[in-house]
This record gives C-alpha cells, structure tokens and sequence, in this order.
C-alpha cells in the first residue's frame, strides 16, 4: 500500500509555474502547494485517499469491471487523481505526482515500476512483463511497449508519438510459427530487454527491438528501426548510411521538484 499523498505540495509547486496555465490557476496551485506542506492537510487527505483507493480495487465482479473503464477515461484533473489513487495501490512501486492520461492500457501493472514526476500521455498501451519508468520521464500518446520482457526508462528519458517498443518477438528460425493463435510448442518467443539511458530520446514513429541500449543523452531519429545499441551523447539520423552525430550534453544540473 502506498502511504503517500499521490500529488503533495512539490506537484502544485511546479503547476504553478507552467507557462501553459493562467494566473488564475497559478493561483490556486500555489495555495494548495501552501497547505500541503502542513500535516494537518495531508494526514486527512492522505486517510481519505488511502480509503478511496480500498474502495476502488475491491474485486467484485461487473461492479469492478465497469469502474475500471470509468477510471480508465475519466477526463482532466479528475482523471488524473482518480488513476493515481487507483494504480499507487495496483503499481509494485509509485513515487507519486504522476500523471497517466485517458485510454492507457498497463497490462502487467503489478510488475510496473513508476518514477516521481513521470507522464504517460492518451492512448499508450504497455503490455511488456516489467517497465520501470525514472523521474521525469515523459511516454507520449500512441506509444506500444508491446506484450513480453523488459523496459527501463532511465531518469528523464522520453519516448515521442507512435513509437513502438519491442522487447519480446516471435523467432520463426528453425521452422517455428508465429502469433498467439498457435500452440505453444510451435513458438519460439525470444524475450529480452530494452534500456533507455538517461536524458536520451526515442522520437517518433521509432520501432525498438529486443536487446538494445539507447545510450545517455542519444537521439534516435523519427522513423528509424533500432536492432543493436548505440553509444552515449549521439544523435542518429535515419539516411542509408546511418550517420551520427555527437549531441551536446544537458547543460543543467538535474531538476529539484
């Protein structure tokens, strides 16, 4: 059981200095940040919350089932602190004041590890067998981490739009099938991992294949098919002859939310 408030004072902290918000929002995210650095707010939102969260996991048949597809889609600011209490308790480890977007699908989410300040956007499905996801890492809309092995995110990595992680495949060497509607014994799935070091980038249209290290800092290029590792500090252009670049490092220290 997580035994945190799911947004504390650091979250409404750094709302309110998002350009993207009004003054009037800015506002009030200050004000809440205020509160919540006194326990007299957080132990009885923290209680309400913890309960909250019994009440939603409750396994009981159809009633489950259809609060699963309310919280699932629940829009806005609603959503999102309804999916946190939801998965802080489904989650094997949350760091709070994370935000999981409308339609996302996490299908092994007991295995799922999330950072402090990370952000899953619209519609990204992650079926892999363990993620762990660091601080500050960002999967945006459309993404497929697809079904089988695993998948780090390092601090402050990012997938961008449409990409898709494979780190599980079917191996049709030595006259094997493919496809989960064929016996098992006719398979030969081959599971392995995907590692995205910190601060590097998979932008988008991206397919990533088993067994691959996207190196510190490194930027893959949109469109690109990755089948080997790549090294630190590089930026991968998508041509036929695979050119890289070397990428300035980050220039500032890691963020203090």
């Amino acid at each position: 059981m997580y035994f945190k408030l799911v947004y504390n004072h650091k979250f409404f902290s750094f709302l309110a200095q998002l350009n993207v918000t009004s003054k009037l929002q800015r506002r009030i995210f200050r004000m809440i940040a205020f509160l919540l650095k006194y326990k007299l707010f957080q132990i009885p939102l923290l209680l309400v919350e913890r309960l909250l969260a019994l009440i939603i996991i409750l396994p009981i048949p159809i009633y489950a089932n259809l609060l699963y597809i309310f919280i699932k889609s629940a829009t806005g600011y609603l959503g999102y602190y309804i999916r946190s209490i939801y998965y802080s308790v489904k989650a094997k480890k949350w760091g709070g004041n994370v935000i999981i977007d409308e339609d996302v699908i996490l299908g092994n989410v007991k295995n799922y590890e999330f950072g402090e300040f990370s952000m899953i956007d619209k519609k990204v499905i992650i079926c892999a067998d363990s993620i762990k996801i660091g601080t500050g890492c960002h999967i945006a809309m459309g993404t497929i981490i697809s079904k089988g092995g695993d998948v780090i995110l390092e601090d402050f990595s990012a997938v961008s739009y449409g990409s898709i992680l494979v780190a599980a495949t079917d191996n049709t060497n030595g006259g094997f099938r493919i496809g989960p509607m064929v016996p098992e014994y006719q398979r030969n799935v081959l599971k392995g991992k995907i590692v995205l070091e910190k601060d590097s980038l998979v932008a988008s249209n991206v397919v990533v294949l088993p067994n691959t290290v996207i190196g510190e800092g490194t930027v893959i290029s949109p469109n690109s098919v990755i089948n080997k590792s790549i090294k630190s500090w590089k930026i991968r252009l998508l041509d036929v002859r695979k050119v890289y670049f070397e990428r300035e490092k980050i220039k500032f220290p890691d963020p203090e939310y």
